[in-house]
Formats: C-alpha cells, structure tokens, sequence
C-alpha cells in the first residue's frame, strides 16, 4: 500500500514534458563509470572484508604533501612494503632490519622500535607524546589512529612527515649504502613541510588574482568584493534596462513552495511584482527552477525587453549560463527557460547575487504561501516597501 501512495504523491511538473531514464545515483541523473563501480563495490559485491576501521578522514585531513598521506595511508592499509610485508607476499628476502638488523622489520618496528627512529623522534622533542601510545597499542595503523585523535593538527603534520623521512633514510641505507643521523633525517622532513607549505601559499596568492573575463563573471566578481567588505547590497540596472529578483520559499506547515519576483528600473522604483505558491514541497533546486521558469514567463507577458534576472542560488544561475547534461526533473525545467529565452528574451541575463541583495524577491516568497495564487502588485506591497525605498538610496 506505501509504494501506491509513493507513486500518487510523486509531483509532476508540467514543464517536464518527455520520460527519460535516471541513473539514481547521480544528482544529474546521468551515468557515469565512476558512480557504476561504487556501486558494484558497495552494495553488489560484499566488501565487508576489505573494509578496516579506522581514523580515515583524519589523514586525508592533515596538510602535507601527497607522498606522506599515501605513505601513511598504505601504512594503517597494512600494504606497506616491510621485509615482513613482502615475505608474507611471497618474496624472497632477508626479514632483518635494514638500519638495526633487528630480526623483525614490520611497520611498528621501523617506525617506532627501531633505534634510529626513537633518536629521530627524540631529537624533533615529540617522542613523549608518541611512546604513551606504544604502551597501549602494540601495530603502526592502532598507534598511527590514536595519535590522530589525541594530538592536534600540526603535530601531526609534523610526525608524519618524519614518518616519511625516516622511511627514506631506510632506503638510502639499503639501496646506496648512506647511513644517515637523526638530525639529518629531521632536517629532510622539515624542508620538505615547510617548502610544501610555502608553494601553497603562493599558489593561494595567485588564486585570488582576478583573471581577464566576460561581463558576466566580473559582475559576480563585483558581488563577491561586496561580500568580502560586508557591504552586499541590490544594485540598480544600467540605464534603459529593468532588473527582476526571484526567489523562493520553501513552507514545511503549509506544505507549499512560494515564488516572488518584483521588476525595478534603473531609479530603483518599484515597476511590477508577483507571488505564486504551489503545492506539494519540493526540491530546493526545483523550487528555484520554477521560480525562474515562471519569471521569464511573466517578463514575456509584460512585453518587457532588456530585462536582467537575479537569483540567489549559484546552481541556477551557473546552469542557466554554462547548460550541462542533466537527465532529471530539474535539467528538463532549466533547459526549457532557456530555450525560451534564448528566442523570446534574446537581451536578457540571468546572475547570481547574494542573498543579502535579493532580500526584496525573498520576502515576497515567503509572503506568497499567505494569499491567492497568483497575485500581481502594481504598487509595492507593504511587505516590501521599506526594503525598496531603503535601496533607492
């Protein structure tokens, strides 16, 4: 009985006139291989054993270069290749420590038994905050996992990198023969940190340098500059075009989804608004793209030209400008505005503004689900008019 209520409660939207078949495991409803294999490897194939608990989230969160989060990785993975490691894997080798010839070279050892490795940890001063691990776990993932726990961010930045180190120092030994001290070792790893970091920096530096782009980016580069100085208001179209906000609001009580869209000119006077409400709820994203499907409707109706659109939500707006495949409910109303766009409102533009700036079109959304719909205001409604004489100024 719940799957034929399922069924009769599934909202269609007229907008969405031809079936197509969703990949449900993606948003865009669109196959891709890289979904199909997580799928295989989660729910069709049992991996339960391939599966190991574990602190995971907090290696992929430490800030060091990728060789040391792979290292650390395949450590706490128990695929590291140690002597111990490679003979349990069929290879012929010695099982002797290659910087102590002690008789067991396994992770716990190199990095945390072995005598080289205490005189490294002891000269970087943090083998105190190691060793109270060591005496409760006796494997290098249990330890490697604690620490990730117990200790902060940078220190454990700090002691993974010299993980990395002082597996590089075990190779120079076997593979060249170098025999290097523990300062030596602790050197390496903080070069290569700090020489990790500042090329980061730099490259952060240079992200924030704004590149030659079109009209439309550099208006939400506007936008952004605004928000960086706590300074977002609407701003007033250029002169001989009209600018219309839209919005939605989303009324779990009520079980509706409220529309407002409101045209201002160039003076920032109050030309024209609209609320609608439509029920059942649905998707954020969907309650958006009708919002904008419905104001371009309206701006045909009004005959009006040269109109420019702003919404506060960055996924509408990012579709509306650069379309990308999308086989769901959402992709067939957003294609179908800018079809209609592209041949009835040739000279309009839809951009992304902050919420702080669209506060006139919310206002109006939440207002919508409280009356008729639809309802047109040729004067500004009361809701909103302090708003609109406050950003005339």
């Amino acid at each position: 009985m719940n799957i034929f209520i399922f069924i009769l409660n599934t909202p269609l939207y007229s907008q969405v006139q031809t079936d197509s078949l969703l990949w449900k495991v993606e948003k865009n409803g669109c196959y891709s291989v890289k979904s199909a294999y997580r799928v295989c490897v989660e729910d069709v194939v049992n991996n339960a054993h391939l599966r190991k608990p574990g602190y995971w989230s907090g290696i992929w969160r430490l800030k060091v270069p990728p060789r040391v989060k792979k290292l650390v990785w395949r450590v706490c993975r128990e695929c590291f290749p140690t002597r111990v490691r490679l003979i349990s894997r069929g290879v012929n080798c010695p099982s002797a420590c290659v910087k102590c010839e002690d008789p067991h070279e396994d992770c716990y050892h190199i990095f945390f038994h072995c005598r080289t490795a205490i005189d490294v940890w002891n000269t970087a001063n943090v083998w105190h905050l190691i060793a109270p691990s060591l005496s409760q776990f006796d494997n290098a993932p249990d330890i490697i996992f604690n620490l990730l726990q117990k200790l902060s961010a940078s220190q454990m930045e700090s002691i993974v990198t010299i993980m990395w180190s002082i597996w590089k120092s075990r190779n120079l030994k076997l593979w060249q023969q170098v025999s290097e001290s523990s300062v030596t070792i602790l050197e390496r790893a903080k070069h290569l940190l700090e020489g990790w970091r500042k090329a980061n920096h730099k490259q952060g530096l240079l992200g924030q340098v704004h590149s030659p782009t079109n009209s439309r980016p550099q208006t939400h580069d506007s936008q952004n500059t605004d928000n960086r100085y706590g300074n977002i208001r609407w701003r007033k179209p250029k002169s001989g075009r009209l600018k219309c906000n839209v919005d939605a609001s989303f009324s779990t009580s009520s079980n509706k989804v409220g529309i407002g869209m409101c045209i201002r000119d160039s003076e920032g006077n109050h030309v024209r608004s609209k609320t609608m409400w439509f029920s059942p709820l649905c998707p954020v994203n969907i309650g958006e793209a009708l919002g904008l499907y419905h104001a371009t409707r309206w701006i045909n109706e009004l005959q009006l030209t040269n109109v420019d659109f702003e919404v506060d939500s960055k996924t509408i707006a990012d579709y509306f400008n650069k379309a990308r495949g999308d086989n769901t409910e959402f992709g067939s109303i957003m294609e179908n505005t800018i079809q209609f766009c592209n041949i009835f409102l040739t000279n309009s533009h839809v951009e992304f503004t902050r919420r702080q700036a669209n506060e006139v079109a919310h206002e109006l959304a939440k207002a919508a689900t409280l009356g008729p719909s639809f309802h047109i205001f040729d004067e500004s409604p009361t809701c909103i008019s302090d708003l609109i004489f406050n950003e005339m100024i």
